[in-house]
């Protein structure tokens, strides 16, 4: 939430009492809209506070802060609490880029997490994807990889148009490969072999079999 954020003039004008050096604690009563200048108050007096660089969890008006004051300059350190809600937003004063090192990262959300970004870039050695239920939806959906290897117990695909483009494609059923589809045309230009231990086609209408030489044994 912001509220409007009066000017220097503004905010010394009710009061021309000076904070003393020292730390306090003040209470937010409004904030720019870039998150880093705030107007506190403290002790019924209001003072012009900018939000330190080390403040990552950005203030909001009603929060209860601990503040710092130098006698020229009064900084926002740490937000100490919030009354009206639980979220907050970790980002730096003023926006810029916001980084996490370490040799073990985890990130836990008890019910949901989101990533929003133009662009995201995920480089790794290894990725691994546990999930009961996963969904992928976009525009374009590009792989590339020397080896993919998916495993699945059930895997359902949709879509208007699919192509299937590949030098060498081998396909190893078990037990029974079903296609339903309203017309098929198959194109082979070299040499199409097919062996089975039993075989029926049945056609409503016509069936031929075209070609220089037909041997049926």
């Amino acid at each position: 939430m912001t509220v409007a954020f009066r000017t220097n003039a503004e905010l010394l004008a009710p009061t021309e009492r000076l904070l003393d050096p020292g730390h306090h604690t003040a209470r937010i009563v409004a904030i720019d809209d870039n998150g880093t200048a705030s107007e506190v108050e403290v002790a019924g007096a209001r003072h012009t506070a900018v939000v330190a660089f080390g403040c990552l969890v950005r203030p909001i008006p009603q929060d209860l802060v601990l503040i710092f004051s130098d006698a020229r300059q009064v900084f926002i350190l740490a937000v100490l609490e919030r009354p009206r809600s639980s979220c907050g937003t970790l980002a730096l004063p003023a926006g810029g880029n916001l980084s996490i090192e370490g040799d073990t990262i985890a990130i836990a959300g008890r019910q949901r997490m989101s990533l929003r970004a133009d662009t995201i870039d995920l480089r790794t050695k290894l990725f691994a994807v546990f999930a009961d239920r996963a969904s992928w939806i976009g525009r374009l959906y590009t792989l590339i990889a020397d080896r993919f290897r998916s495993v699945t117990r059930i895997q359902e695909a949709s879509a208007d148009s699919l192509t299937v483009k590949a030098v060498e494609r081998i396909a190893i059923i078990d037990r029974i490969d079903s296609l339903q589809t309203e017309t098929q045309v198959i194109k082979v230009t070299g040499i199409a072999s097919e062996t089975a231990h039993s075989k029926v086609i049945a056609v409503t209408e016509d069936l031929r079999l075209d070609g220089k030489r037909v041997t049926v044994a």
